[in-house]
């Protein structure tokens, strides 16, 4: 499994912030950057923003307000083409 998989798998698995994925690879977080460019440029994940559309279809959101998203950390949510893939 080449790491542009592993990083999809992370996130598939709940590991959504980059300085995580590059903790749990044992990589530089500026790698995980570039990967996620790649992956977003592919369409297999997208940014979540507080307060986004993504917010408003999770299902913790009635709980939640954002809680999940701290200032300044980026997270990503998988598309509807990533869970297309077969492994």
């Amino acid at each position: 499994m080449g790491k542009l998989e592993k990083v999809l798998e992370l996130i598939k698995g709940g590991t959504t912030r980059e300085d995580e994925i590059a903790e749990k690879l044992g990589i530089a977080q500026e790698e995980v950057e570039g990967m996620i460019k790649i992956l977003e440029s592919l369409g297999y994940v997208e940014r979540i923003e507080h307060g986004s559309e993504s917010c408003k279809t999770c299902p913790l959101n009635k709980i939640c307000w954002g809680s999940c998203l701290r200032p300044g950390v980026e997270t990503f949510k998988l598309t509807d083409k990533a869970f297309s893939l077969k492994k």
